[in-house]
C-alpha cells in the first residue's frame, strides 16, 4: 500500500511539472536579439573647479575629428545559432542572418542604420530594427528604453582588449568581453526569465562582434494548492551571434 502510494504522489508531481511548463507559449527564436543587462547609475561626485592653464597644442592627445569611425556605406552580417531544450519547443534549432547597413545618412554625422534577422526556412520570424549611430563615436543616439537589454553599439573603444575573436574570413579582431553577467525578467503568470551570457566588443569601433547567452524559466506561485519558489523545470533556450564580415576598420591583430 505504501509502495503504490509513493508512486502514485510521484506521478502527480512529474504530471503537475509538465503542466506548469506548458503554462508559457510555446518557446521559439527571439523576436529580438537582446541580452538583459542591468545597470547601476550613480551621481558624478563633485570637484572644485580646476585652474585655467596654457598648453601647448603638441600635449593634446586627440584622435582626427573628421575620420569616420563608422562608414558612410557601413555594413556588417553576423551568424546566429539558437537552440530550444523543451519539450514544448516549436523547433529544437534555428540558424539565421544578421545583416547591419546604412539605410540613410542623416547628416554629416548621424547614419540610419537598418539592422535584421532572417531565419532559415520557416524557424523564426523575419525582425528589423532602425537605429542612428554617430559615425564619429559610434553611440546610439536614441537607444531603446524598454528593451535595454544589451547595448548593440557600445561606442568607441568601450574597454581595454581581453580576448581576441577569428572572423570566418580569417582575420582576428581585438575585442573587450564584459565577462559573465547574469540579469532577470519577470513575466506574467508568476514566471520570471534568468539570463546568463557575455558580449565581446571590437575594441575599436565598439560594435558587437559575439554574444551569447542562456535562457531559463523559474515559476513562484501557487497552482492546484502546491506552492512553488523559483521552482525550474528544465526548460531552456540558447543563443549565440558571431560577426563574420563587415567593412568598418576594426581593430584587427596584425
Amino acid at each position: 500500500m505504501f509502495r503504490w502510494r509513493w508512486m502514485l504522489s510521484t506521478s502527480m508531481l512529474i504530471f503537475w511539472v509538465l503542466v506548469l511548463s506548458g503554462c508559457r507559449s510555446d518557446p521559439s527564436p527571439p523576436s529580438r536579439n537582446l541580452f538583459y543587462e542591468v545597470k547601476t547609475l550613480s551621481p558624478a561626485s563633485t570637484a572644485d573647479n580646476p585652474l585655467p592653464a596654457t598648453v601647448s597644442g603638441d600635449d593634446f592627445a586627440v584622435e582626427i575629428v573628421n575620420r569616420d569611425l563608422i562608414p558612410s556605406d557601413f555594413q556588417a552580417m553576423w551568424d546566429i545559432d539558437w537552440q530550444c531544450n523543451s519539450d514544448n519547443c516549436r523547433a529544437k534549432t534555428c540558424e539565421g542572418t544578421a545583416k547591419a547597413y546604412v539605410r540613410d545618412v542623416v547628416d554629416e554625422r548621424w547614419l540610419e542604420i537598418d539592422r535584421r534577422i532572417t531565419w532559415a526556412g520557416d524557424c523564426g520570424e523575419r525582425t528589423t530594427w532602425l537605429s542612428q549611430i554617430d559615425k564619429y563615436t559610434g553611440q546610439e543616439r536614441y537607444p531603446s528604453a524598454t528593451d535595454t537589454l544589451f547595448e548593440f553599439w557600445a561606442g568607441a573603444h568601450p574597454g581595454a582588449p581581453n580576448d581576441q575573436i577569428q572572423l570566418a574570413n580569417g582575420k582576428t579582431v581585438s575585442v573587450w568581453c564584459t565577462g559573465p553577467r547574469q540579469a532577470e525578467m519577470p513575466e506574467e503568470d508568476g514566471w520570471t526569465t534568468l539570463y546568463d551570457g557575455e558580449i565581446c566588443y571590437d575594441t575599436r569601433t565598439g560594435m558587437l562582434v559575439f554574444m551569447n547567452y542562456i535562457k531559463r524559466w523559474v515559476f513562484t506561485g501557487s497552482y492546484n494548492g502546491q506552492e512553488y519558489t523559483r521552482a525550474y523545470f528544465g526548460d531552456s533556450e540558447t543563443y549565440e551571434q558571431r560577426l563574420t564580415s563587415s567593412n568598418a576598420q576594426l581593430n584587427y591583430v596584425e
